[in-house]
């Protein structure tokens, strides 16, 4: 049962866990030590672990697990890097080889970048995410990653967290059920107004839609009255005393969503008109076109200008800044990465110099003051101002200093791993306080991290297998392969490898063996008696360029390809990319054929006839298939299949499995798939099951190769 309605305590309170006068002491303290109600709770013995668990889930609508129960294999902690188990506050703690579902227990099991990041980086598995009480969850992780001697249950918490969570006062009453929300949705508003008649109007009217209305006649009061509070919307008048840009600095830098309205007049504010979303997307396309023109007026690969500029509107969005406020530091990325392009010169750049330019060609056209203000402000040190004010100028030089950097330093046509952002956000902190904002780097590595995570979801047929005898070799070729955006898993213990191949699934394998040749013979011989089907899942030898040559009697055995080790691994790279791609084209035309019910076509080096019976047996599909050679003077193979099982099957004087024996050896050609009613179908000619007819097939193809008579195609 799904109570979102009810507050941690209530559910608390219902179930019989604990006492009024308990929440109440639990708040006093977290009020005054912070951290979350439910640790306090734990903490202070007012509750075990398992009641904790049982109302936070109930509560968020998940299931739980009581950690302090379980002890978990090092080999389960492994699908999780200690890196990711400690930064993101997850636990492995069971894995069901059956249904391929890693169990990891986390705060938030509805954090679905969570679930794709986990997803990610856990070898392959799928993740499913169950509720753990924090202050358990922080135990585990001290103990099974940090290497601290702790109990789960006999030392719940190491210290209650520093790092708080906004204070909890005492639930207040519930609103009054009979007065109904605003359209808008009801909040907080300050009001600065020294005019008596139109500012009384304007609170009355707030009011009534359900907004608490705070009214005061001076900027300088008011900046005393937000302290640490944020408000939905503040309304400036241009008459009152007092610094009113102090006023709008503070609130943004409270929260950058406050919406700011200075106004002159309370007709004026009834009255104008900001951006409209269709009119600010205008803006934004059109200022795409123009410089995706100038870029191919001038021959250059990519629109850089675009790429910058697509990247600051996105961190403005996701910053919650106003739309005036959006385009206009959307508008100034733009002009200042054309900047770059047209005073740039083939020497080191100097970032100051390009800007100082810019800054002389938009005075002396009168460009916006703000704008101009936003370029002086890139590229400079911060010596940790503006923690209490942030100036709209400052706001916008950094968003666009820190996508500047960004876009200089990662090419648009180069994928970017999680391995080498992870980098990339060390260094982004480092000069966070000094030359980043923190507000502005924190959003702007959430936004590529998740854009990075989205892509390799997305990716598919990338998940590789890597094996070397020697774990020193691995580094290289997976962190070549890593920036291909290929998901690379490395073993250096045969053992460990062929378990992680059965969990795993990949799609591809990589061999890399620095052995005599009888010992690389052997361990191929010894990895497939094992159950690792080289045939079925493309796998590639990475040998010594003197090996290499007298290994070709392995692809007979199944290997895809063998390859000499040259340090770039460029050529590996171009065959994975290849391979991917036949996976990808085999697997929807798997789809094809199981949905379409009009039919489907392809062609045979695609899709063999061998492929094509074991995707459309499973079906339980009536269909005809009519398969052709390029060979002119080949006949075609007429093939029926009732519900998936063969029927018929004929190609010239051939019929029968004869027929599809004879068929099986063709790799150039097409087929196409039809279906057909049941009272269609010819009589039957075929009694034998369709795997037998496949294995004999196979069995029948090898021995023509080993022959040499295998037939043209």
């Amino acid at each position: 049962m799904k109570d979102k309605k009810l507050r941690l305590d209530e559910i608390l309170v219902r179930e019989g866990l604990i006492s009024d006068e308990q929440v109440q002491d639990a708040l006093l303290r977290q009020k005054a030590q912070g951290g979350k109600l439910g640790s306090q709770l734990l903490y202070h013995h007012y509750i075990d672990e398992a009641g904790l668990v049982r109302a936070l889930a109930l509560q968020i609508g998940c299931e739980g697990v009581v950690l302090s129960d379980l002890a978990i294999p090092a080999d389960i902690l492994k699908f999780i890097p200690d890196r990711v188990a400690v930064a993101r506050k997850v636990v492995p703690f069971q894995y069901d080889i059956k249904s391929n579902v890693l169990k990891v227990a986390c705060e938030d099991p509805t954090d679905q970048n969570l679930i794709d990041e986990l997803n990610f980086v856990a070898h392959g598995t799928q993740v499913k995410l169950y509720l753990a009480a924090e202050v358990v969850l922080n135990t585990v992780i001290a103990k099974y990653y940090l290497g601290h001697d702790v109990s789960p249950r006999n030392d719940l918490l190491l210290e209650l967290p520093e790092e708080t969570a906004p204070t909890v006062e005492t639930p207040p009453e519930p609103p009054d059920s009979t007065q109904s929300p605003p359209a808008g949705g009801a909040g907080a508003v300050l009001l600065v107004s020294d005019e008596e008649s139109s500012g009384s109007l304007l609170q009355s009217l707030l009011e009534r839609d359900n907004y608490q209305v705070t009214v005061t006649d001076s900027a300088d009061a008011a900046i005393e009255i937000i302290g640490d509070k944020c408000f939905h919307t503040v309304f400036v008048k241009d008459t009152v005393s007092g610094d009113y840009i102090d006023l709008i600095d503070r609130l943004r830098k409270l929260s950058p969503k406050t919406r700011v309205r200075y106004y002159e007049s309370a007709s004026a504010l009834l009255l104008s008109d900001e951006f409209a979303a269709s009119g600010e997307e205008l803006l934004r396309k059109n200022l795409e076109i123009f410089t995706s023109l100038l870029a191919s007026m001038g021959n250059t690969d990519s629109n850089h200008s675009g790429r910058v500029g697509d990247y600051v509107y996105r961190l403005c969005r996701r910053l919650g800044l106003p739309k005036k406020e959006q385009m206009l530091i959307t508008n100034t990325a733009y002009l200042h990465d054309l900047s770059r392009y047209y005073y740039g010169t083939a020497e080191e750049e100097s970032y100051r110099g390009v800007i100082d330019l810019s800054i002389k060609l938009l005075q002396s056209i009168g460009y916006s003051p703000v704008a101009i203000e936003m370029l002086r402000s890139m590229y400079i040190d911060l010596k940790g101002k503006y923690t209490r004010r942030l100036p709209i100028e400052v706001l916008g030089g950094n968003i666009i200093t820190i996508v500047d950097l960004f876009c200089d330093n990662v090419p648009s046509d180069q994928k970017l791993s999680l391995d080498k952002f992870d980098a990339i956000k060390k260094k982004l902190r480092d000069l966070t306080g000094r030359l980043f904002l923190s507000e502005v780097a924190e959003a702007f590595t959430l936004m590529v991290q998740e854009e990075i995570l989205t892509a390799s979801v997305t990716e598919r047929y990338n998940q590789v297998v890597m094996f070397s005898d020697e774990k020193e070799s691995l580094s290289a070729a997976e962190l070549r392969l890593k920036n291909e955006g290929f998901r690379v898993v490395c073993e250096s213990s045969p053992e460990r490898f062929v378990a992680l191949y059965r969990r795993a699934r990949p799609d591809i394998i990589i061999l890399l063996l620095q052995k005599d040749l009888s010992e690389i013979e052997a361990f191929v011989d010894s990895i497939s008696a094992q159950g690792i089907d080289i045939e079925q899942v493309p796998t590639f030898l990475l040998a010594d360029a003197g090996h290499s040559p007298k290994l070709t009697g392995l692809l007979e055995k199944g290997l895809h390809d063998v390859i000499s080790v040259d340090g770039t691994y460029d050529l590996l790279v171009i065959k994975l990319k290849k391979v991917r791609q036949q996976l990808e084209k085999r697997a929807q035309q798997q789809r094809d054929l199981q949905s379409d019910e009009s039919g489907a076509k392809g062609r045979l080096t695609d899709m063999n006839l061998i492929d094509l019976l074991q995707a459309l047996g499973p079906s339980r599909k009536t269909v005809r298939i009519i398969a052709r050679s390029y060979v002119p003077d080949k006949y075609h193979l007429e093939l029926y299949l009732d519900q998936g099982s063969i029927r018929f099957a004929r190609l010239g004087d051939l019929t029968g499995a004869q027929a599809i024996y004879e068929a099986i050896a063709w790799s150039d050609g097409t087929w196409k798939v039809e279906s057909v009613s049941p009272d269609a179908l010819p009589e039957c000619n075929v009694v034998q099951p369709n795997e037998s007819i496949l294995m004999e097939g196979c069995r029948l193809l090898d021995e023509k190769v080993r022959t040499g008579q295998l037939l043209h195609r």
